[in-house]
């Protein structure tokens, strides 16, 4: 009981915050990000519909990386995997990820492998929260995604997240 209550404030937490943030623009994330050492572009993802079974949902993935430079893009696809309180159903909805280097310089086609970390979000015809991950090539890339996205569902999932992306060929 304790641990739904905890489930409960933190999306409700995540709904606060979120309602503070409308997602911005793969655009706007590299104007914003100009200056950064370590921002390297924004993945823009189309997120798959799911239907939370208590403990774990999975999501399909179809993404496209914009660089920094607003220039160079690559096309990725993958999924998505939650563990943890996922109670309810999503529409299909779109996503974008800040994605950071914190070792090697990357370019848009270098982004394939698995990340990890933490998510949590609530639904309810809207939907707000925020994701971290953690991973990629020598584990060297972590991504932010955060903000309110309009008709998503009725859901409350919180836990943790494994995201696997690789190249489209």
């Amino acid at each position: 009981m304790k641990k739904i209550a905890m489930a409960i404030a933190t999306a409700a937490l995540a709904l606060t915050t979120g309602a503070c943030m409308q997602q911005s623009t793969p655009q706007q994330l590299n104007t914003t990000n100009a200056n950064s050492r370590i921002y390297i572009g924004s993945l823009s993802c189309n997120v798959g519909g799911s239907t939370g079974y208590v403990l774990a949902s999975s999501k399909s993935l179809d993404c496209v990386f914009l660089a920094n430079d607003g220039v160079h893009s690559a096309q990725y696809t993958g999924t998505i995997n939650k563990v943890g309180i996922d109670i309810g159903y999503t529409k299909a909805v779109h996503t974008i990820w800040r994605v950071y280097s914190l070792g090697s310089t990357r370019g848009p086609r270098d982004l394939s492998g698995t990340y990890v970390g933490e998510q949590g979000t609530a639904a309810a015809g809207g939907q707000a929260g925020g994701n971290w991950l953690y991973g990629g090539p020598n584990a060297e890339i972590g991504m932010v995604a955060s903000g309110i996205i309009q008709d998503a569902g009725y859901n409350l999932a919180m836990g943790i997240g494994e995201m696997s992306i690789k190249l489209k060929r």
